[in-house]
């Protein structure tokens, strides 16, 4: 579970750098009564989740992909949430498949933070939307939220 642990991470646009504290949500590897979860559960202070092998084997490349966003990722951006999406080869069924990675990118306390709510191989097929954004933009948008706006609830769980 080391690929979860907070860290930091810095991207160099043209005119700005951007430095943003990065944490990850249970549900990134954690799903109940799944086809691939195992009776092995893990808590956080809200809630208790069984491990989905699935997305436990997939969630090791998240790192490497939101240290990337700056080099060819676009964010795509709903009412209900930010993602990224990519094919991932699925490690247990051996065949890849679009593996989408939801986030929330807000400031708090003066920094900026990413927050991994979930991830998953994304079997809808929904088209992705039409407007998309580089973290450069979403950096500069976070960075302009006036003091005092409320942490984003999927990433403050209140």
């Amino acid at each position: 579970m080391s690929h979860f642990e907070v860290h930091e991470v810095t991207f160099k646009g043209n005119k700005d750098t951007h430095k943003f504290v990065v944490t990850y949500g249970l549900h990134c590897f954690a799903k109940n009564g799944q086809e691939n979860s195992i009776n092995l559960c893990y808590s956080d202070e809200f809630e208790t989740r069984e491990i989905d092998l699935e997305r436990y084997f997939a969630s090791k490349q998240i790192r490497h992909c939101v240290e990337t966003l700056d080099k060819q990722k676009l964010l795509y951006e709903t009412t209900k949430e930010k993602y990224f999406t990519f094919e991932s080869v699925n490690s247990l069924s051996g065949y890849p498949e679009k593996y989408k990675v939801c986030l929330c990118i807000f400031k708090e306390n003066r920094l900026l933070r990413i927050h991994v709510t979930s991830a998953f191989f994304d079997r809808e097929n929904k088209p992705v939307p039409n407007k998309h954004y580089t973290i450069f933009k979403l950096a500069m948008d976070a960075k302009r939220r006036p003091r005092g706006k409320v942490i984003p609830k999927e990433a403050s769980r209140k």
